[in-house]
């Protein structure tokens, strides 16, 4: 794979959380390989990084954009696509998650470890098209289709969280039989699992810490690989974006505009002292968020479209929110005292 072919400036955040490094590559390898648009897998460059368990994701915005186009472009062609794809995801989040309430915690075979993951391409696919689909629909139809768009993400808010839960509790129950920490087994691939299960084989521990401490993998049209160590920072290199900015834009999940201290979170489970009135900055929220935003004026996120858990809960809460940054966890630093203008998409920096 030539890295050089990376170098550009056209790169977006499309999210931050706590998926896994196994979990990352089958993501990814589904991306691609198994997703399929339009008959076709969907070729484009994108970069996930993780490190301890974290991570965050990256693509083209001009990939992003041509997806994004395409599906609105269904909906314009067939009004009742909208109804479809909205139900598919409830349909698929409902069955993925009665699968998970079935087997987390036992011991899983190699036919259901492949079965979970059938079930979860087949759930990610409505997924990708509900996600990206309503940042690129004319307001008219946006304005039309949002509320059953919404009600079908809410509905699979849970999933993507349990599928790392479950993965977790998996390696919780191979660690016992090989010894191996489950931290460290969250570092395999896929195909290093198939390996585990026919031979009862597994990468040295050595191997499995370097890829903890940090690992990036890097996709382009049907191929990906992972890199760690010092080759890393030749993909951080190529995403590098300035941090002396004082203001920044996103896009607009609910209007009003306030002023407050930044509070940078980035683990909502490590924070017992988030001070009411204070401006939430995060790469992206989940429903484990919730307690924080409650007491947040604003929120300021890196990643997120208009359905993102950010964007919904701004508006359930009637909260103003920016998503869609890029590097606001990069730009701001706590206490630094902000004003989020919700109103025009900008967030800048007072003192």
């Amino acid at each position: 794979m030539n890295i050089k072919s990376f170098k550009h400036e056209d790169w977006t955040k499309i999210y931050d959380g706590r998926w896994s490094f196994l979990t990352s590559t089958h993501f990814i390898q589904q991306y691609t390989k198994e997703l399929l648009f339009g008959g076709k897998p969907f070729k484009s460059q994108s970069i996930i990084f993780i490190s301890h368990g974290r991570s965050n994701g990256w693509m083209r915005q001009s990939d992003r954009d041509r997806l994004g186009n395409y599906l609105a472009q269904r909906i314009v062609k067939n009004p009742k696509e909208a109804k479809v794809i909205a139900n598919k995801l409830k349909f698929q989040a409902k069955g993925i998650l009665k699968f998970i309430d079935q087997y987390e915690g036992r011991l899983i075979t190699k036919t259901l470890y492949d079965e979970f993951w059938k079930r979860v391409l087949a759930y990610y696919h409505p997924h990708i098209n509900v996600k990206y689909v309503v940042d690129y629909l004319h307001p008219d139809l946006l304005k039309q289709y949002l509320p059953s768009l919404q009600e079908a993400r809410l509905t699979a808010e849970p999933v993507l969280n349990r599928t790392e839960d479950f993965m977790i509790r998996f390696v919780k129950l191979l660690s016992k039989e090989t010894k191996y920490s489950y931290q460290l087994l969250l570092c395999l691939i896929k195909e290093e699992v198939n390996d585990y299960f026919n031979k009862r084989k597994l990468p040295n521990k050595l191997e499995l810490k370097k890829r903890d401490a940090g690992a990036v993998l890097i996709r382009e049209k049907d191929s990906f690989q992972f890199l760690i160590g010092p080759d890393i920072s030749k993909i951080e290199r190529l995403l590098k974006q300035t941090s002396k900015k004082s203001e920044l834009k996103g896009a607009i999940a609910f209007p009003g505009k306030v002023t407050g201290k930044v509070r940078i979170v980035l683990d909502p489970s490590k924070v017992k002292d988030f001070k009411p009135g204070s401006i939430l900055v995060t790469g992206a929220t989940r429903p484990e968020f919730l307690p924080i935003m409650h007491k947040a004026a604003a929120f300021v996120t890196d990643a997120g479209g208009i359905l993102s858990h950010a964007a919904i809960t701004a508006r359930e809460m009637k909260k103003p929110c920016v998503i869609g940054t890029q590097i606001a966890t990069k730009v701001f630093k706590d206490g630094d005292f902000i004003e989020v203008d919700a109103n025009k998409g900008i967030v800048r920096k007072i003192k």
